[in-house]
């Protein structure tokens, strides 16, 4: 199945096939790259592709991650991470940037504070364009990381019990992850206070997918005792506003020692980063933290999703030399949901 010339939007749109062969890729960039203290073994010829990077919010992690990654294959990137060093300031449109840059570049990756911003630019830019986050919506390339440190953890998704903790309510990377963990047949348990709950369509996504709804809890000492993954999340402040409402759930559950210690040793701790105040310091020591293991692991993630979306596909002697053999993933022919309409004000 190729992926060639395909836009990652949501990951609403691809089969858990789909998203299983991303997953299995990027187990094969992982091990070519030395990732995770494997030692580098393999170099990539230079890529005669450009990755041009829209970033109309901050980031860290998100943006030079898929830089690393285009480097790391050979391409090259151009791009930029103020819109206010861009044309953007003077009034340009995102449908109208989206075509600029497609006529310049091979792909296009893009991060923008409104929901549907992404799907406005794939619309438009004639290329592929990967959603690196749009507002409160989807982090589709999270949700991958997410997925790819769940499966070196335990070697599988279906059957596992997933925690996701924090703030459920404005969190893209939830709201992501949660419907593709159900579709993977894991059970996921939302631990947030009410006025941080995750959202009903959310909720009524996963019930609709997995039969079932996702267990809610409020006490994060007694939630964690029967968990395999505990995926804590920061409280958004950019997400509220009003101050108050932000200082009155600010470190509402902060994730320490003495919590971890009602914890199965099984149970890994994800984050996607970054942190405030919820995961204390001296949790970093332990060995269930994986929440920087997870974040390194996006580079062959988004190396693995670049090369499939440019219809770069792994030869048969990478195959053989990194054992891209790993087998389907239960449930790889449930068909993905529909897409969400974009928000009309990034049509006018």
């Amino acid at each position: 199945m190729s992926l060639k010339g395909r836009s990652l939007i949501t990951l609403k749109s691809f089969s858990c096939a789909e998203i299983t062969k991303i997953l299995d890729v990027a187990g094969l960039m992982a091990r070519a790259i030395g990732f995770d203290g494997e030692g580098r073994q393999q170099s990539f010829e230079p890529m005669d592709a450009i990755l041009g990077t829209l970033f109309y919010e901050p980031s860290t992690r998100t943006r030079l991650s898929f830089e690393v990654a285009m480097l790391r294959l050979g391409g090259q990137v151009v791009g930029f991470a103020d819109p206010r060093a861009s044309s953007v300031a003077k009034g340009e449109t995102l449908a109208d940037t989206a075509r600029i840059v497609g006529g310049y570049c091979d792909i296009i990756v893009i991060r923008h504070p409104l929901m549907g911003a992404a799907k406005v630019a794939a619309d438009h830019a004639g290329v592929p364009v990967i959603n690196a986050g749009d507002g409160p919506h989807e982090h589709p390339t999270q949700t991958l990381t997410d997925l790819f440190a769940i499966r070196r953890a335990f070697g599988r998704l279906d059957g596992l019990r997933v925690g996701l903790c924090g703030d459920l309510k404005y969190g893209r990377t939830v709201h992501s992850l949660a419907p593709t963990l159900a579709r993977f047949g894991a059970d996921v348990v939302c631990i947030a206070p009410d006025e941080l709950q995750m959202p009903e369509e959310v909720l009524a996504e996963v019930e609709r997918i997995s039969g079932r709804r996702p267990d809610t809890a409020a006490d994060l000492s007694a939630a964690v005792a029967d968990l395999d993954v505990l995926y804590m999340t920061r409280i958004q402040r950019e997400r509220f506003s009003d101050p108050a409402d932000y200082e009155r759930v600010r470190g509402v559950y902060v994730l320490t020692p003495d919590i971890l210690a009602c914890a199965p040793e099984r149970m890994i701790v994800l984050h996607p980063l970054p942190r405030v105040d919820e995961i204390d310091p001296a949790v970093d020591s332990d060995p269930r933290a994986w929440y920087f293991r997870q974040a390194h692991g996006g580079v062959p993630v988004r190396m693995a999703l670049i090369s499939l979306l440019l219809g770069l596909e792994p030869s048969e002697a990478q195959r053989r030399r990194y054992g891209l053999d790993a087998p389907a993933a239960e449930g790889a022919l449930l068909p993905p949901p529909g897409l969400d309409p974009p928000q009309p004000e990034l049509l006018r």
